[in-house]
C-alpha cells in the first residue's frame, strides 16, 4: 500500500463540555490536520494515488465553509451557541459530540471524507488533528 498526507490549517474556537481545566471555557485554537490517504490500486498514470490539489480542494474547503474562524460546539452546548449567535451572528458548527481533538480528527475520519472523497481511487485512512504545537491527536481506520 501506498500513502500521502496533506496538511491543511485553520483556526476555530471551542470548549469541552463536563471538562474540569480551563478548557472548560470556550476558547481558540490554530489547528493542523494531517489528512493521509491510501490505495492498493497503485499509482496513476502520472504516478499519483490522489492529487494534493484534490485533498486541498475537497477537504480544504469543507473546513474553510465549517470549521475555520468558527466556533464549534457539542450540539448539547446550544444554549451557549444560540448566545453566540444572537450576539455576534455567527453561525456556529455543531458536532454530536464533544468537540475535543479526539472526537474531531475522528469525525472527519469516518464522517466527512468518506463522503467527500467517495469517487476517488484512494480514501483518507488517517487524520492527525494537532491542536497546539504540543498536543495532537491520531485516528486510522485498523
Amino acid at each position: 500500500m501506498i500513502s500521502c498526507t496533506r496538511r491543511i490549517e485553520f483556526d476555530a474556537g471551542h470548549r469541552l463540555v463536563n471538562q474540569t481545566s480551563k478548557c472548560k471555557y470556550l476558547h481558540g485554537h490554530r489547528y493542523a490536520i494531517y489528512a493521509t490517504f491510501a490505495t492498493d490500486k497503485g499509482v496513476d498514470e502520472i504516478g499519483c494515488i490522489i492529487d494534493f490539489g484534490e485533498i486541498k480542494a475537497k477537504l480544504g474547503d469543507w473546513i474553510d465553509a465549517n470549521w475555520d474562524h468558527n466556533t464549534i460546539l457539542w450540539d448539547q452546548d446550544k444554549e451557549l451557541g444560540n448566545s453566540i449567535e444572537k450576539s455576534t451572528g455567527q453561525k456556529i458548527y455543531y458536532m454530536p459530540y464533544n468537540p475535543t481533538a479526539e472526537n474531531m480528527a475522528e469525525y472527519l475520519l469516518k464522517e466527512i471524507c468518506p463522503k467527500l472523497f467517495e469517487s476517488y481511487n484512494a480514501r483518507c485512512i488517517k487524520i492527525k488533528l494537532q491542536e497546539t504545537p504540543n498536543c495532537f491527536s491520531d485516528v486510522d481506520f485498523e
